[in-house]
C-alpha cells in the first residue's frame, strides 16, 4: 500500500521541500493534533458552544479509536522504516503509520470550524487550513505518508459529521439551563491544561513549546469565563 508510486513520490515531494523555517513551523503546528490538544479545545469548545463542543469531544474520541483499531489491523510500516534520507522532526517512529491518528484528530477539528463559523467565514478556512497544515506537517515531518494522513482527515471528517447529525437530537438547552454546564466544562478544562502543562510530552516532541501556551490560555479563558458567570449571578 505505501510502496505504490503516487504515495511515496508525494511523500518525497513534501518531505524533501524541508528548511530551517518550514522545520520551525511544522515543528510547532503539527502538535496541534496531539490527542491531549484536541481533548483540552473540545472542552473549551464546550464552554462558548456546548453541542459542538460536545459533538467534537465524541467525534475525536470515536474517531481515534477507529483509527487505533485500523492502526494495529494494518500494521504499516512508517516512511522510516521503508525509506532512506528521510527529514524527521522529533522522535523516528516506525511502525503502525495506517492511518495518522493526528491527522484524524485534525479532520474532526477542521470540520467543527466550519460548522461553528460557516463556508464564507474567513475564520473558518484560517482554522481549517491550519488543522489542514497540522495533517501535513506529519509527512513533513516524516512520520506519515500521505495516504496515512488523507485516510485520517478524511475518517475525522465523517464521524464529526455522523456524530454533529446526531446531536441535534440531544436536549442541550435543558443542559445549558443547568448552573453546572458551564462549571463541568470548565473543571474539563482546568483538569487538561494541568495535566497538558504539567510534565505531559508532545507528539511530535518538537511542539513542547505547545504544553506552555495552551494551558496558560486555557486557564485565562476559564477565568474570563468565570468572572462574566458571577457577574451574571450565575454562581
Amino acid at each position: 500500500m505505501h510502496e505504490s508510486g503516487i504515495n511515496t513520490a508525494l511523500f518525497r515531494l513534501i518531505n524533501d521541500a524541508h528548511n530551517p523555517w518550514l522545520d520551525a513551523f511544522f515543528s510547532i503546528v503539527s502538535g496541534l493534533g496531539d490527542g491531549l490538544v484536541i481533548a483540552l479545545l473540545c472542552a473549551l469548545l464546550m464552554l462558548f458552544h456546548l453541542r459542538l463542543g460536545l459533538a467534537a469531544m465524541l467525534a475525536f474520541i470515536a474517531s481515534g479509536l477507529l483509527a487505533q483499531l485500523l492502526k494495529r489491523a494494518f500494521d504499516l510500516p512508517r516512511p522510516p522504516a521503508v525509506l532512506e534520507n528521510v527529514h524527521v522532526l522529533g522522535a523516528a517512529l516506525t511502525s503502525h503509520s495506517f492511518p495518522s491518528g493526528h491527522a484524524t484528530s485534525d479532520g474532526v477539528m477542521l470540520l467543527a470550524a466550519f460548522i461553528l463559523w460557516q463556508v464564507r467565514d474567513a475564520r473558518a478556512w484560517v482554522v481549517a487550513v491550519l488543522f489542514a497544515l497540522a495533517a501535513v506537517g506529519r509527512i513533513y515531518g516524516g512520520v506519515h505518508f500521505p495516504l496515512d494522513v488523507t485516510v485520517g482527515l478524511i475518517i475525522g471528517a465523517l464521524c464529526m459529521h455522523a456524530i454533529w447529525t446526531w446531536s441535534a437530537t440531544w436536549p442541550v438547552q435543558r443542559w445549558q439551563a443547568s448552573q453546572w454546564s458551564w462549571k463541568l466544562s470548565g473543571m474539563l478544562v482546568i483538569v487538561l491544561a494541568a495535566v497538558l502543562g504539567l510534565g505531559y510530552h508532545m507528539q511530535p516532541a518538537t511542539a513542547q513549546p505547545l504544553t506552555f501556551v495552551l494551558p496558560i490560555g486555557a486557564l485565562v479563558i476559564v477565568m474570563r469565563c468565570w468572572k462574566d458567570a458571577m457577574g451574571a449571578g450565575r454562581g
